[in-house]
C-alpha cells in the first residue's frame, strides 16, 4: 500500500470481513492486496486500524461510527 494511496480515506465497505476470526470488538478484514487487516474498536463510536504485515500491527488510522464513513490515514495514533 503506498502512503498517500487512501490520503482521502478508504471505503470501509471495499474490505472484505472475516467472521470467522472476528468477535465483538475485535474485527479482522482482507483488504488491499489481499493483506490481512485487524480492526479494534472501543465501546464509543472510534475504531483503530492497523494492517498485519510480518507478525507486526501497522497503524493505518482510525473510523467513526458513522453512515459512509471512511478509514481515515494518519501517521500516528490520535487516541
Amino acid at each position: 500500500m503506498k502512503h498517500n494511496q487512501y490520503k482521502d480515506g478508504l471505503a470501509l465497505d471495499t474490505l472484505n470481513h472475516i467472521k470467522e476470526l472476528s468477535v465483538y470488538n475485535t474485527n479482522y478484514y482482507l483488504g488491499f492486496d489481499n493483506d490481512l487487516i485487524y480492526a479494534e474498536s472501543d465501546d464509543d463510536n472510534t475504531t483503530e486500524w492497523y494492517l498485519i504485515k510480518n507478525k507486526e500491527f501497522l497503524y493505518l488510522g482510525e473510523s467513526y461510527a458513522t453512515e459512509g464513513d471512511l478509514l481515515n490515514r494518519y501517521e500516528t495514533r490520535c487516541t
